[in-house]
């Protein structure tokens, strides 16, 4: 239960922090389409990001790093 609680607070702060709706941030999680969200990257980072997200290894290094901990830290709040 608490995953889920911290899942659906996470979701809501980058709802609130990108302008995006919560609806389009979790079809993003699920895996569905994502593209909604790279759309409001620049062109660079959003072929970054999709390469990223195809690619498992390169996720899970991503996830792991201390740059994207730290973001997650901080929307966490």
């Amino acid at each position: 239960m608490a995953d889920n609680e911290q899942i659906n607070k996470l979701i809501k702060k980058l709802s609130e922090r990108m302008g995006t709706p919560e609806s389009d941030i979790r079809s993003a999680v699920s895996g569905s389409d994502y593209s909604k969200l790279l759309k409001k990257l620049p062109s660079d980072k959003a072929r970054q990001m999709e390469d990223i997200l195809n690619d498992e290894s390169k996720a899970k290094e991503f996830l792991n790093s201390p740059q994207a901990k730290a973001i997650i830290k901080r929307l966490m709040g």
